[in-house]
């Protein structure tokens, strides 16, 4: 197996050399002087096992995470246990055993503390079919049942539910949080949520479409973890697009949404039921089942109007045939209730209880927390 050593300054990288060079099983392709060193190699496909110090600067989450995506096992070399969890490194060699990396039964990360709360997905095709207002409406309709319901703006082109809630903070929850559990300090994502109404917190998104790059991978992953362990719920507003556009292991604008799509339980996927909607809605169902097979999903068809000269089962005989699944939901556009929300910054929910849109949210709520309930346990807000 061929290795690099990304030692720093540590004391032990002249013996672990020495080991390596005198191993029948290893062999050192590498010494790295740092970080980008180390990432660069592990793009080449050149080595199979990283041996690092812990204590290398700019070690964090993230370059662990890249790291083992590309194919690297990262082993950490006389670590403390608790530094190598707070970055994710689940493997830690000693010297004198260091051909320990090379063996082939994979080492599983620690689980998160606690409960594991169900992720869904609130995902919809480009030209703005409502995936906010269907998520807040969502996470508001679960909330209200006592589940203890997140809120995630994971949306990277430009996050709309702090504007909605009249959250208008420049700093953004998740780029927060990504930024503490890159650090290692995990345990702090939570304080980045805010309390919206009982039993609902949001973590806010991207004030700015240009901070995308600071929802980095590895780090995204531990939010998701943590907000799982400490929710009932987790409901997530995605970005729409699913291209990668980018080389692998290059940061790519849309990887937020990929990731999320990967962890989630269940996608709530959005529509809008015009001509030139109905279009986008079918083939974004047929790119999402491409990005993720196998993800349960739900779909809900927003805006429906009478104005548009067809009524849902016409919709519903359109989108059967075309993608050959069936609508879950018909959300009635009610201008004036959402308006009504949007202008107070409340939810559609607490700011117009009798708008006929959240009454059908009620009902999708239902249907899609009756599915999530049979893969993982609904917390209550109580609990």
């Amino acid at each position: 197996m061929d290795v690099v050593i990304a030692a720093g300054d540590a004391s032990w990288e002249a013996a672990a050399i020495r080991e390596v060079e005198g191993s029948p099983v290893l062999r050192l392709a590498r010494r790295c002087v740092d970080v980008a060193d180390l990432l660069a190699v592990a793009q080449t496909g050149r080595a199979a096992a990283a041996l690092v110090s812990a204590e290398l600067p700019g070690l964090d989450v993230d370059a662990v995470h890249r790291l083992e995506r590309a194919g690297v096992r990262v082993a950490a070399v006389g670590a403390d246990a608790g530094r190598c969890e707070a970055l994710g490194i689940v493997r830690r060699v000693r010297l004198g055993a260091l051909d320990d990396v090379a063996r082939d039964a994979p080492v599983a990360p620690a689980a998160a503390p606690g409960r594991t709360a169900p992720v869904v997905a609130v995902w919809g095709p480009g030209g703005a079919p409502g995936r906010s207002t269907v998520a807040l409406g969502l996470a508001s309709a679960a909330a209200a049942r006592r589940v203890d319901t997140v809120l995630v703006d994971a949306d990277t082109y430009g996050g709309a539910q702090g504007q909605m809630l009249s959250v208008l903070d420049d700093v953004s929850g998740l780029v927060a949080a990504c930024r503490a559990a890159n650090q290692g300090r995990g345990h702090e994502v939570v304080d980045h949520l805010l309390d919206v109404d009982p039993g609902l917190r949001l973590l806010t998104g991207l004030p700015r479409a240009d901070m995308w790059p600071q929802v980095r991978a590895g780090a995204l992953d531990v939010v998701l973890a943590q907000l799982r362990a400490h929710a009932g719920l987790v409901v997530v507003d995605c970005g729409f697009s699913l291209e990668t556009g980018a080389a692998a292991g290059v940061a790519s604008r849309n990887q937020t949404t990929l990731q999320v799509l990967e962890q989630a339980d269940l996608a709530v996927v959005v529509g809008r039921p015009d001509p030139v909607g109905l279009a986008r809605l079918v083939r974004g169902l047929h790119d999402l089942s491409e990005t993720a097979p196998g993800l349960d999903l739900v779909l809900a068809v927003n805006m429906v109007r009478t104005t548009l000269g067809w009524g849902e089962r016409d919709i519903r005989t359109t989108i059967s045939r075309l993608t050959g699944i069936e609508p879950a939901a018909y959300l009635p556009l009610d201008q004036a209730g959402l308006d009504l929300a949007a202008m107070s910054g409340r939810t559609p929910r607490d700011a117009a209880p009798s708008s006929p849109f959240v009454a059908r949210v009620e009902v999708l709520a239902g249907i899609v927390l009756d599915r999530v309930a049979s893969t993982a346990s609904l917390a209550t807000s109580e609990s």
